[in-house]
């Protein structure tokens, strides 16, 4: 009976034929005869990445998985149903501290294929074997030199001929790598540096990005590199929010292992408003046990105070959230967020014109990931009959605008999904969390005013 392990590599190779991938390192006939004490590394295109770690999610066998993301390179380490283990590393590019070493188009240019597996060359494995070792100034591993000297006598002496014609090496036999040489690892080198991927500024970008991603697996940032941190939902009351929130919160905390905090709306250092009048319990039952947008303050006054005391709230909460949580390495997950305060405004009591909280917005936190959840009038009166048919619509035209508008002007992915049934719109959101690729920890957000920048995805038009 095959392990869960077995089975997942059988199925990841058969999704892998549907993009461009290689297997890397490849001396095994196929990849379900690794050794379980050995990784799997598969180089791909960085734009494959989140559809890879989707189907990873989906996957049954998989009981947990975490992820992370250095440079160039994503560790995936997988514990499967039956308690058997798994290291995938997803590699984008062959980098070594500051040399790509084999660019990518030279990569699947020598693709060959293996009992449906798609890996390199013999030439360009032993290529970047060398390569890879020689710059971590140690020899040719054994279990490579093995492999080649299996070969005839003829297909040694092509290898030979490629590598030392290329590098100006003078290697006289396969066996002889494995004796590292400090005057071969010069040669090496110093063709690389030749090539226009390594020239002096592209190598200071390399060591710089290097060093920096270092530094942050030192100080335990590696592990949230890449996915979303700050993560908010957003739709009128039916829209399905609160469900499909729960159901990522799951995925996240039991598959993933990540620790998880649900915040409601606003940061909350500072009380609801009717906290001082009833207290802060009685204050949070009466709002619970009411139905939403029953506020009747038409005062410009009253209003502009009360949005300024949750606008404080926001500014001076957001730094506590990400100095407790965010800096932390916790996964925070908003039920509802600031945009309320811009489309519907009366759900806090407050009659504004939107102006005010847009332009306000460019002092708030930004999340990694926004995801608006809509659907027609009549879908979400069903679920609840809380809002006239009227006001869905027009809320719901009024999201989508402005998160078009946010997605235009700010960084991070402001996600539109019309949520009609419940599992394809969870792998939808599972797609958008995977394909997200900016650090949220990376300065405390009161501390940075966002520019104009292109969002890294919008999933579908708003």
């Amino acid at each position: 009976m095959h392990s869960d392990r077995t089975v997942f590599i059988k199925a990841l190779f058969n999704w892998l034929n549907g993009i461009e991938y290689i297997w890397l390192k490849a001396v095994l006939p196929c990849p379900q005869e690794i050794p379980t004490t050995s990784d799997i590394d598969v180089f791909i295109r960085e734009k494959d990445l989140s559809s890879i770690l989707l189907f990873i999610a989906k996957q049954a066998t998989v009981k947990t998985f975490s992820i992370q993301q250095a440079w160039e390179v994503s560790f995936v380490n997988l514990r499967f149903q039956d308690g058997s283990q798994l290291k995938l590393d997803l590699l984008t590019a062959l980098v070594r501290k500051q040399y790509c070493y084999l660019s990518a188009g030279y990569l699947f240019a020598n693709r060959a294929w293996r009992k449906q597996v798609a890996t390199y060359a013999p030439n360009v494995l032993l290529e970047h074997a060398l390569l890879f070792n020689y710059l971590n100034h140690a020899g040719l591993p054994e279990k490579y030199v093995q492999h080649f000297e299996e070969m005839t006598d003829f297909e040694q002496t092509a290898l030979l001929m490629f590598i030392n014609g290329k590098y100006g090496t003078r290697f006289n036999s396969i066996r002889q790598m494995a004796d590292y040489k400090p005057v071969a690892r010069k040669k090496l080198v110093r063709h690389l540096e030749l090539q226009p991927e390594n020239l002096f500024k592209n190598r200071t970008k390399k060591r710089i990005g290097f060093s920096i991603n270092k530094l942050c697996s030192n100080i335990g940032l590696s592990s949230s590199l890449g996915l979303p941190s700050l993560i908010t939902f957003t739709g009128v009351d039916g829209a399905g929010k609160t469900t499909l929130l729960n159901d990522l919160k799951e995925i996240l905390a039991e598959k993933l292992q990540k620790r998880v905090v649900v915040l409601r709306h606003r940061p909350s250092l500072l009380p609801i408003l009717s906290a001082y009048k009833h207290g802060k319990k009685a204050a949070e039952a009466r709002t619970t046990a009411s139905l939403p947008r029953q506020g009747t303050n038409d005062s410009k006054l009253s209003s502009l105070l009360r949005f300024g005391y949750y606008y404080a709230d926001f500014l001076f909460g957001q730094v506590y959230v990400w100095l407790r949580f965010l800096l932390m390495g916790y996964t925070v997950i908003y039920d509802r967020y600031y945009f309320d305060f811009i489309v519907d405004g009366k759900r806090s009591n407050i009659s504004l014109d939107p102006a005010l909280p847009i332009w306000g917005y460019r002092f708030v936190a930004k999340p990694d990931l926004s995801i608006f959840l809509y659907a027609d009038a009549d879908t979400i009166r069903e679920r609840k009959q809380e809002l006239p048919k009227r006001d869905i619509e027009q809320m719901t035209a009024q999201y989508l605008e402005l998160f078009q508008q946010f997605s235009e002007q700010y960084s991070g992915q402001y996600s539109c999904l019309e949520n009609i049934n419940r599992l394809a719109t969870m792998e939808a959101i599972l797609s958008c969390y995977f394909s997200n690729s900016r650090s949220s920890a990376s300065l405390p957000p009161p501390l940075q005013a966002s520019t104009k920048q292109p969002p890294s995805m919008v999933e579908m038009p708003c």
